[in-house]
């Protein structure tokens, strides 16, 4: 069991509309969420998803892991550049995995259901508070959903291209963290109804 949201949220975001969010090279990835966590900002005017994803093809990069941290509600709204990028990204992801967050949703909905992405890097520019420099990391760059909706195809998965964006950043290590895939799960409770219909049958 896991935590049972305990703040009000709606998904309202055009989530066909997708920007341009260790290192692996840039590619498409199929991926899922192992574990999240809805902390308060650190202003205290909202709540951020707080999401470790872990990739699961293609398998040279299977259980590498990586970060995302999406201010998903503030009080500032799209006043807030935090919101702006973190409020789109969630409802994305939760397209993805075909979920309807709500006020006492549990969050393991939201695990080990996998989805495809297209990972870019994102470079790390300043320092933090201890004067030590930001690295580079992977963020989802693209979305790439699997519901009756789904206007483009699920790309080939692989790396794009020499899988450098920047160059720099593809030759770095990649996190080599390991873990240990979930057993099968019982058999899942009744889906609620999306806005984007199911998922499409494999």
């Amino acid at each position: 069991m896991g935590i049972s949201i305990d703040f009000d949220y709606e998904i309202n975001t055009d989530t066909d509309k997708q920007g341009g969010g260790g290192i692996v090279p840039h590619g498409h990835y199929r991926i899922w969420a192992e574990a999240i966590e809805f902390p308060k900002t650190k202003d205290e005017k909202g709540r951020q998803a707080a999401i470790i994803f872990e990739i699961q093809e293609p398998v040279e990069f299977k259980n590498r892991k990586f970060r995302e941290w999406w201010t998903m509600i503030h009080s500032e709204e799209f006043g807030n550049s935090s919101y702006r990028f973190g409020k789109p990204a969630f409802d994305r992801f939760c397209r993805a995995v075909q979920v309807v967050v709500e006020r006492g949703t549990d969050s393991d909905e939201l695990l080990f259901k996998s989805f495809v992405v297209e990972l870019g890097i994102q470079p790390g520019n300043g320092t933090d508070a201890n004067g030590k420099p930001y690295q580079d990391k992977n963020q989802i760059r693209k979305f790439f959903y699997e519901d009756d909706q789904a206007k483009e195809p699920v790309p080939e998965l692989g790396v794009i291209g020499d899988g450098t964006m920047p160059a720099k950043a593809a030759s770095k290590p990649a996190n080599d963290n390991k873990a240990v895939a979930p057993a099968a799960n019982a058999a899942p409770a009744a889906a609620k109804k999306t806005p984007w219909g199911a998922k499409k049958a494999a």
